[in-house]
């Protein structure tokens, strides 16, 4: 009987970090809020491919002319014209 109620324990806290796990994973962008590059780069950076690294992205963001405090959908758009899709 004890080991029955152990294996529930043990999956019912697997789901629980899972659902954990979900929320933190969704990020709570406000739009029209103008943020750094950086934090947007690691609000997004779970959505970008690894082989994407941050320093090129920014070098291609300078020239188009995008500041490093900018909307989250200035930098979402540039992403873009840079080749990457969300």
């Amino acid at each position: 009987m004890a080991k029955k109620n152990k294996n529930k324990e043990v999956k019912l806290a697997a789901e629980i970090k899972k659902m954990e796990e979900a929320k933190r994973s969704v990020v709570i962008i406000k739009p029209n809020v103008k943020i750094d590059f950086n934090s947007w780069y690691h609000q997004r950076k779970k959505q970008i491919p690894k082989q994407h690294l941050k320093e090129i992205l920014w070098a291609d963001f300078k020239a188009r002319g995008i500041s490093e405090q900018s909307t989250v959908e200035e930098f979402d758009k540039a992403l873009e014209l840079y080749g990457i899709e969300l």
